[in-house]
């Protein structure tokens, strides 16, 4: 039977504007975790983050009408995965972050922009997926020519400091990218993701590492400049941007938002290389561009 244009509804500028708005507050995570994790220490910073967090999060659920339980109330293999793909996740990339060099502070977050070519990867095995194997090849020959170029050409035969930071966010990526494998192959409905019960574990666990390892009391007291970064990346990227990314996913322009969100990692590269001028080479956006290329074609890879 012919669907007919009816079946469809038009695509909501609003929400696609909700949609571009996510892509813009996660090309600052990078950036803010950086700025914080040196202010007060990466732990202290995330779990108070996350608090933040949560209760946008919940207002925003309010906001729209929705049962604040369906937050918490969640299938328990979809909390399992959310508490590795989310929590742990944004744990291990916070503290990757935290112990790079600031000249590779971009670097180190463009490694996490290679989660889409795990994905298709990943669904080969967990989706039965059968993508055009020439492409994922291409895609991930990309993305790591990206990763390399990122750092500048003349670095092109330089070992980094530490490769600690580095294979953390590797790790990062293929992380999301199986939580994400997980969700599609559970069917999990969007209003059931586990961001928001994620946010929570997270803010409890780098709360108890930041005990662990005397970070609570080497903190500084906290300035506007702290606060600022705490209630930007608390309201932004954890809090809203999935909020209004559900919002734009649903209702508005899914071509548009993903062509768009693919520039992530430029948007990504580019704030950290403003804010910290050491991470700044004329070779970062040229790599950035290969990774987004990657990321682009790994997608189109995927026949479905």
């Amino acid at each position: 039977m012919t669907q007919s244009p009816m079946d469809h509804p038009a695509a909501s500028p609003r929400a696609t504007a909700f949609a571009i708005g996510a892509i813009a507050l996660w090309c600052w995570s990078g950036a803010c975790m950086a700025v914080g994790s040196r202010m007060m220490g990466s732990m202290p910073f995330l779990s108070i983050s996350c608090v933040v967090g949560v209760i946008t999060g919940v207002v925003a659920q309010a906001i729209q009408g929705r049962p604040v339980r369906d937050l918490f109330t969640l299938p328990l293999r979809v909390a399992v995965a959310a508490l590795f793909g989310v929590a742990l996740m944004t744990i291990l990339l916070i503290f990757a972050i935290e112990i790079a060099p600031d000249g590779d502070l971009a670097q180190v977050m463009l490694i996490n922009y290679l989660w889409p070519i795990w994905i298709v990867l990943l669904g080969i095995w967990l989706l039965d997926a059968k993508p055009r194997i020439g492409m994922v090849i291409v895609a991930a020959v990309l993305g790591f020519a990206g990763v390399a170029i990122a750092r500048g050409i003349g670095s092109l035969t330089q070992w980094p400091e530490s490769l600690l930071p580095h294979a953390l966010a590797l790790v990062v990526s293929l992380l999301w990218a199986f939580y994400t494998v997980l969700l599609r192959r559970w069917r999990v409905p969007e209003e059931k993701g586990g961001s928001t019960l994620a946010w929570v574990a997270c803010a409890v666990m780098a709360g108890v590492i930041a005990v662990f390892n005397g970070q609570w009391s080497a903190m500084p007291s906290l300035d506007l400049r702290a606060v600022f970064w705490i209630l930007f990346i608390g309201i932004g990227p954890i809090g809203l941007a999935y909020h209004w990314w559900e919002l734009g996913i649903k209702g508005g322009n899914v071509h548009l938002i993903a062509v768009l969100s693919y520039f992530t990692p430029v948007g990504s590269a580019l704030l950290i290389g403003l804010l910290f001028r050491e991470a700044l080479n004329p070779a970062l956006v040229p790599g950035a561009l290969l990774i987004t290329a990657g990321a682009w074609l790994g997608r189109r890879a995927a026949k479905e």
